[in-house]
């Protein structure tokens, strides 16, 4: 009876360590890259701002009513509400490049430009707060732009303009880690969340209001099974945002993000099963190339912040 027990606790999953952790990551960037997808399918007949609006008002409404029937009303308060603000914007804005992106480029190019992030956060850390950046780190900032040109290929015939939009994206996002940085020190996770949506969602009301002539009438013609990939967008894009407080509520941030490279695999088998594009072979290495200077600039940062408590960021 002990053998069986020893047995059975061998195999037994463990759903509370670090392992558990770097799974649920893992679901968090296959969510993320569904969501990704289907702003793409349904891109071009529903309007932007309405993706925006319904994408922010899901993850509201399910983040509060869950708080609220846990009775856990310090959610919705914060001591650092000017900083909550600007980290609401920041997201926004993100999401707003990232969605115009998907209307023009192929799912793994704007997935991977989006991924310059780390590589953006040095530079910003370099010429605007004035830090000591050693040579590795600029190595990684060098071969991200390399894997950056492999992918848009500049003067091509696929090149674009409308390249600037994940690259926009890739910024905002990287001013939106800093501030998220400070906040964590300070603030709930889930109240983060939570005021983000909240906030993110009145400025999308504002607007939307201001731009009814135009959205009204659009909104007419988008099909039901339109909306339905609306929601389904909405869902996953918060499954994403959930996945991702309990991969951290297990395991270190700085150990989860360089398995957040993993969206790239996930972004060209959607860019493949959804829509029949396969990046060709400068594409894939200029996306490796990415992935690898994003996931050394992460273990380097890490390997100098060794002395430091581990921040963690939702």
């Amino acid at each position: 009876m002990a053998a069986i027990e020893e047995g059975r606790a061998r195999f037994r999953i463990d759903t509370e360590g670090p392992v558990a952790g770097i799974g649920i990551m893992i679901l968090t960037t296959a969510a993320f890259a569904a969501s990704d997808s289907t702003v793409k399918v349904i891109g071009a007949t529903v309007p932007l701002l309405v993706l925006l609006w319904v994408r922010y008002l899901f993850q509201m409404i399910v983040l509060g009513t869950w708080m609220v029937r846990l009775r856990d009303f310090g959610v919705f308060r914060t001591g650092s509400a000017k900083l909550q603000v600007l980290r609401a914007l920041l997201l926004l804005t993100n999401s707003a490049c990232t969605f115009a992106g998907l209307r023009h480029l192929p799912l793994p190019v704007t997935t991977s430009l989006a991924m310059l992030a780390p590589l953006i956060s040095t530079m910003l850390a370099a010429t605007l707060l004035k830090d000591d950046v050693p040579r590795s780190k600029w190595a990684m900032v060098v071969l991200g732009f390399i894997g950056m040109l492999l992918v848009v290929r500049p003067g091509g015939s696929a090149f674009s303009w409308t390249v600037i939009f994940p690259i926009a994206a890739a910024t905002t996002f990287a001013c939106f880690q800093v501030v998220s940085s400070h906040l964590s020190r300070t603030e709930d996770a889930v109240t983060t969340n939570f005021l983000t949506a909240l906030v993110a969602t009145i400025v999308l009301c504002l607007l939307v209001w201001m731009d009814q002539a135009e959205t009204l009438p659009a909104l007419g013609r988008v099909s039901f099974g339109s909306w339905v990939l609306v929601v389904l967008m909405a869902t996953m894009a918060t499954l994403g945002q959930s996945l991702m407080l309990q991969a951290l509520r297990r395991t270190p941030l700085s150990v989860l993000t360089p398995f957040g490279y993993a969206q790239l695999a996930f972004a060209a088998f959607f860019s493949w099963a959804v829509f029949g594009q396969v990046p060709d072979k400068w594409m894939a290495i200029g996306m490796a190339v990415i992935a690898v200077s994003g996931i050394g600039t992460v273990l380097l940062h890490g390997r100098s912040m060794q002395a430091e408590p581990v921040i963690a960021k939702d």
